[in-house]
């Protein structure tokens, strides 16, 4: 990853979310392949990128930009599967093996998430999942919210910002994880 992408990816997340989304595609399409690396070798610029997607309107993003959006996902997947790598105190709240498929019901975003109890690890990424213990439904927003955390997960159930199918227990035991995640995004 070169000095200049880092740069520019840096110099995108001071700018309006006008002109992030009208960067982001190109920026994503140069990351692409190198997210993981990303992430490890600049967690603070990924932690900007990620308080950027906070700030977006994710649907609208993806609508306008539907050759991104699993890039995207991929960028945000990736930071989840490194920092649990990274975090032994989120490695600690993986107690359970859980699959989980995420669909936004205002946009064409659907992905995916695999925790391993065994391997201590999460990973995640665009598309489906056969047969996963839990599916969640609701606003592209809310859905980035709940990794990113900007959405609480139990707080954000209670308060219908969007639907779950499957085991609750399933959900109380991701909750957790998905909280230590969030709280873990370098800033």
């Amino acid at each position: 990853m070169t000095d200049d992408l880092i740069q520019r990816i840096e110099a995108a997340t001071e700018k309006s979310d006008e002109e992030l989304e009208r960067e982001l595609p190109g920026l994503l399409d140069e990351i692409d392949g190198q997210e993981r690396e990303l992430v490890r070798e600049h967690p603070v610029t990924f932690g900007r990128v990620v308080d950027r997607m906070k700030t977006l309107d994710t649907a609208e993003f993806v609508s306008e930009n539907p050759e991104t959006a699993d890039q995207f996902q991929e960028l945000l997947w990736a930071g989840v599967e490194v920092l649990v790598e990274q975090q032994p105190e989120v490695q600690e709240q993986i107690n359970d093996d859980i699959t989980v498929n995420f669909s936004a019901t205002d946009c064409q975003m659907d992905g995916h998430l695999e925790v391993d109890k065994d391997a201590q690890m999460m990973r995640g990424g665009a598309g489906t999942l056969d047969d996963p213990m839990l599916e969640i439904t609701g606003p592209a927003d809310t859905l980035v919210g709940l990794v990113t955390g900007n959405v609480d997960p139990i707080q954000g159930f209670m308060q219908q910002k969007y639907e779950m199918d499957g085991p609750v227990n399933k959900g109380t035991r991701l909750a957790p994880v998905i909280n230590s995640v969030s709280d873990n995004i370098p800033s």
